[in-house]
């Protein structure tokens, strides 16, 4: 499962432009203080992984014997827990060098390198042949990718599925909590217009979160790659470290437990599909 055949039809003149976010400020430091489950991975030397990863897998019904391609892998958790599931094999795909090297000390520690391996590759242009996977999985990738290198990305996820794959996208945190729920709360208050942050975002966000999702959002953009079946629901995780004030913070709880207003609470999206 080398994928030469794509890399050899690959040339200069048709690989993609340079990603709007550089691979640079995915740093040792970025994945192992900031991302989900960094302090599970550190305080382990990455035998530990956080229970999201388990959770893809059993939202993505993954099933004995089936190749993962999971795009953005990060410290490559999913690719560990995924062989250890059962799966015939996992890949993961990185364009950040420190992910690779994180990727690669994770499947060292869990002695799943036989089944398990990284790439070094932008996911616009995955070197895998056709028709490789059964699933493939982007965990909170989605955000950092622009409009076009998203409908790219999606594209290549389509072409490496085999007809009747799926694809699980994760996306955190939605674009509606800042930029409505948040702007309302701090708009009709005179006091919180004059103490609030204009922007919620921390500064990683507003460096690598340049694509931020709603609901509708993810289902058309699964829909425009090709994919059937698309869905974008909303997840569970109530996110409101940004929120400046207690009561504030309870109204983003409250929100996300009433079904016709329960995005303008909840911070994270799902997106699924299926290739026909």
């Amino acid at each position: 499962m080398s994928g030469v055949s794509r890399t050899e039809r690959d040339n200069e003149e048709n690989l993609p432009p340079p990603p709007l976010v550089s691979p640079e400020l995915y740093d040792d430091d970025y994945y192992l203080t900031t991302c989900a489950g960094s302090d599970e991975w550190r305080g382990s030397g990455g035998a530990a992984v956080a229970g999201v990863y388990v959770g893809s897998l059993q939202r993505a019904h993954l099933q004995p014997g089936e190749v993962l391609v999971d795009i953005g892998t990060g410290r490559g958790e999913l690719l560990a827990v995924a062989v250890e599931s059962g799966a015939g094999r996992a890949v993961g795909v990185e364009y950040s060098p420190a992910a690779v090297r994180l990727t690669s000390e994770t499947i060292r520690v869990h002695g799943v390198g036989d089944r398990a391996e990284v790439l070094l590759a932008d996911a616009r242009r995955i070197p895998l042949d056709d028709g490789t996977a059964d699933l493939v999985t982007m965990l909170d990738v989605v955000e950092h990718l622009a409009p076009r290198e998203l409908d790219q990305t999606l594209s290549e996820a389509f072409r490496v599925l085999r007809p009747g794959g799926r694809i699980l996208a994760h996306t955190f945190p939605s674009r509606t909590i800042y930029d409505v729920t948040y702007r309302l709360q701090r708009g009709l208050h005179p006091r919180r217009r004059r103490t609030w942050p204009v922007q919620p975002r921390v500064e990683y966000e507003l460096l690598m979160h340049v694509n931020e999702q709603t609901v509708a959002t993810m289902r058309r953009s699964l829909r425009r790659a090709g994919f059937s079946q698309c869905r974008g629901r909303l997840g569970e995780w109530v996110y409101t470290d940004f929120v400046p004030e207690e009561r504030a913070k309870q109204l983003y709880r409250r929100l996300a437990h009433i079904p016709l207003v329960n995005r303008l609470g909840v911070a994270n999206i799902w997106g699924e599909g299926v290739k026909p």
